[in-house]
């Protein structure tokens, strides 16, 4: 590798770049060096109303409507908070002069 450093270091930057590049190329071979993409996700749910017979149509009314709400919700919006927001909670926690201390750095200990 020190020969290599000799060869290349009286030569200009580029040239220098090219070289360097060709180099690697020529060691890397054929083969792309980067990881392959993971496959993308898809979540599968079986219907439990291909399990029922099509002697209980009320039962498949009712387990098509249970499946409906699990699967079909909407996507919660980025804008929207995981939870509520208490408006009094909220307007104490960014009011001048509070100091939050939570509970469990009683129990953990701080950092």
């Amino acid at each position: 590798m020190s020969s290599l450093h000799l060869y290349t270091q009286n030569i200009p930057l580029t040239q220098k770049a090219k070289f360097w590049t060709n180099y690697v190329s020529a060691l890397k071979g054929n083969q792309d060096l980067r990881a392959s993409s993971p496959p993308p996700h898809t979540t599968s749910h079986p219907s439990v109303l291909e399990r029922l017979p099509d002697e209980y149509p009320d039962l498949k009314q009712q387990i098509s409507k249970l499946e409906s709400q699990l699967f079909d919700r909407p996507k919660r919006k980025s804008h929207q908070p995981l939870t509520p927001v208490i408006a009094e909670a909220n307007d104490r926690i960014h009011s001048l002069g509070y100091s939050y201390y939570p509970v469990h750095t009683e129990i953990y200990g701080t950092y």
